[in-house]
């Protein structure tokens, strides 16, 4: 098969071609013959075809309409890196294709141009169709044109004469292809030559790629360097509020740098449009009011992001521009109070050990979700204690006396799931039981259900789990009738079900039903507070377990226990201290009493004496990396990964910083 993209292949027979597309067009506008022209004509023009019949695109159309007034069009221009970028690109590749009668055009991602290049009689001839800047060449605007499909499929595509769903432009062709944003990964605009039909190429779409790589590479370049200047200033304003959580922006608002307690509660993205997030709309107003009237720290003093309050918003200058934003933000203490006094006073929930505010956030939304009926999704990673804030959740429900069931997704073989749920009737298996058997969903009548794992759900089973959400009934295997059933529902996952959702293995209807009330479980390494109060809880219970009376932790274990990752977070802990309890021949838990391969992951954080002389962005910078190294396990590739730097420059890093692993 040839390459869909491109309509002509060779020069010959231009005029026939033309002819034969001029007929199939009118057999599609004026009879609607798309079943008889199907396989006649490129399927991705037939597409664009259908959807601008959709639309309501009218096929005799001759000049397609402005999308920007003078004024729009100079303002947009004044702030687009895009076209700042593009325009010398544009300018040196049209002296060099002088003569050819090709017209080089650059469009916003909505399809309107916002620079145009060309001899000056090929852009009389194109002004006819209203082919000029700030005018709209959208699909739904213009018809099939290679600007406005190529947005629509994120393709690069050659449009040829009569395959222009509007008359007016099927004296032309064109070629375009898309520019795709360095970090957003999104179109963001296109660059396409225009000419006329009797000067067609296949090279033209060729080189529209080209150009629009260039234009990429070229975008890159920048946007790093003004990324690297915003991930420093991030880590000297993190030095400088050491007892807050910091943010920075870029001049687009999208998230460059985040503390890591922000990035988990509100879900952020590196990379990731903050416009796209209500909870930041009320931030994101005031830095474009502080944009618009040139100020500074000058924000509202009730200023808030959910329970965050906003202490700082700086502009953050680049080259004279302003390249971003840091903002800095401030836990509300006293949700935390409150959280304190009526969750870790309350019997359900006082068998849960911490105080640290990423715990009591966690609890505190847990306690108020808890009275209420709605399914409600633990996120967090294994051994955070996800079953046991589920049980507190349901001791503390109206629910209270009826029966809590737990179901691991992920430890019962998949062709068993679902008689594991719902049960069956006698003779739907082999060896199953006579009478048949019931499911957990009936079993959990009334009560309460945990789903652990509910991302390894299959995704036969999840329509079914869908419908007893919707329905309020379920069906055994091997049954047609159906059993009404009142049960709750509480589902945790250490997977991210969005992004199982966009890959097709999850469920998008049931990640909707299930997010009704979303709460984030921390890891041990982001409470590291509690730490000493959990080792504390387990050397005491585990002390009375086996006889061991007045043991204590040495304080160079309990420092090593405050640096270390725990990967396996409170469970790794308990069978830590538990093994340490057991083997112990002194009074004192030292080093030497821990599990073997808890001694040879041991990594030394001490800052080496050499190293006086580093600038508080280098030490900032080195206690992230020495974090990171540590949580990944010396994973270099997750590291660069986690930094957004190439493995070169962290090897570079590791030498200047003198980080070895031991």
């Amino acid at each position: 098969m040839g390459n869909p993209y491109i309509s002509i292949f060779s020069t010959h027979n231009l005029p026939d071609k033309k002819r034969d597309l001029e007929t199939l067009w009118e057999m599609f506008v004026e009879r609607s013959w798309e079943d008889k022209i199907s396989g006649k004509i490129r399927k991705n023009v037939l597409d664009s075809w259908s959807r601008c019949q959709e639309t309501g695109v009218d096929p005799m159309q001759l000049q397609t309409k402005a999308a920007l007034t003078e004024y729009e069009l100079n303002h947009l221009l004044k702030g687009s890196e895009l076209y700042q970028i593009a325009k010398p690109i544009i300018d040196n590749l049209f002296y060099k294709l002088k003569g050819t009668r090709y017209l080089i055009t650059l469009t916003d991602e909505n399809g309107c141009i916002i620079y145009l290049k060309g001899e000056p009689y090929v852009l009389r001839e194109a002004e006819k169709m209203n082919f000029t800047v700030g005018m709209d060449w959208s699909e739904n605007a213009a018809g099939t044109n290679a600007i406005g499909t190529c947005i629509v499929t994120q393709n690069p595509i050659q449009i040829f004469s009569a395959e222009h769903f509007c008359q007016g432009c099927h004296p032309w062709t064109c070629s375009s292809a898309p520019i795709i944003h360095p970090f957003t990964k999104e179109v963001i605009g296109v660059i396409d030559f225009t000419g006329f039909w009797e000067d067609a190429q296949p090279h033209t779409l060729g080189l529209a790629v080209s150009t629009a790589q260039v234009i990429e590479k070229q975008l890159a370049y920048v946007y790093m360097k003004v990324n690297n200047y915003l991930i420093d200033y991030f880590f000297q304003c993190a030095n400088k509020w050491k007892n807050d959580h910091i943010l920075v922006l870029n001049h687009a608002f999208y998230v460059v740098k985040s503390s890591e307690k922000l990035m988990e509660l509100f879900n952020l993205k590196h990379a990731g449009d903050l416009t796209e997030n209500p909870d930041f709309h009320s931030l994101i107003n005031e830095m474009k009011r502080m944009s618009k009237f040139s100020a500074k720290n000058d924000i509202s003093s009730d200023l808030m992001v959910r329970d965050f309050k906003v202490l700082a918003i700086e502009p953050i200058h680049f080259k004279g521009e302003v390249a971003g934003y840091m903002v800095v933000l401030k836990d509300n203490k006293k949700v935390f109070r409150t959280t304190a006094r009526y969750i870790l006073k309350d019997e359900p929930w006082n068998d849960i050990i911490g105080t640290s505010d990423e715990l009591l956030t966690a609890l505190n939304k847990c306690y108020k979700a808890a009275p209420s009926n709605v399914p409600i999704l633990l996120l967090g990673e294994s051994g955070t204690g996800k079953e046991k804030i589920a049980k507190s959740i349901h001791q503390s429900s109206q629910r209270r006396d009826k029966p809590f069931l737990a179901i691991n997704c992920g430890a019962i073989p998949k062709e068993l799931i679902g008689s594991e749920l719902f049960g069956y009737e006698s003779g739907t298996f082999t060896g199953g039981s006579k009478e048949g058997k019931k499911g957990k969903f009936e079993e959990a009548n009334e009560g309460t259900l945990f789903l652990d794992e509910i991302g390894e759900m299959p995704l036969d089973l999840q329509v079914h789990l869908l419908r007893v959400l919707q329905e309020k009934e379920i069906m055994r295997l091997g049954s047609s009738q159906t059993i009404p059933i009142n049960v709750r529902i509480i589902a945790a996952t250490n997977k991210n079900l969005y992004a199982l959702c966009k890959q097709g293995l999850f469920r998008e209807d049931l990640f909707f039903r299930l997010n009704v009330v979303t709460v984030n479980i921390p890891p041990l390494r982001e409470r590291r507070e509690d730490i000493p109060l959990i080792a504390d809880y387990f050397l005491k219970k585990f002390a009375k377990k086996y006889a061991r009376e007045s043991l204590s932790i040495a304080q160079e274990t309990l420092n090593y226990f405050l640096e270390y990752s725990w990967p396996g977070n409170i469970r790794e802990m308990q069978n830590v201290i538990e093994y340490a309890v057991i083997f112990s021949d002194s009074p004192v838990i030292r080093i030497e009493d821990l599990p073997a391969y808890f001694i040879e992951n041991r990594m030394s954080l001490s800052i080496n004496n050499q190293l006086k002389d580093l600038s508080l962005i280098e030490i900032e910078e080195q206690k992230v990396l020495v974090r990171l190294l540590e949580e990944t396990g010396w994973n270099l590739s997750a590291v660069a990964k986690k930094m957004n730097i190439a493995r070169s420059t962290l090897y570079r890093k590791l030498k200047k910083y003198q980080l070895k692993q031991t």
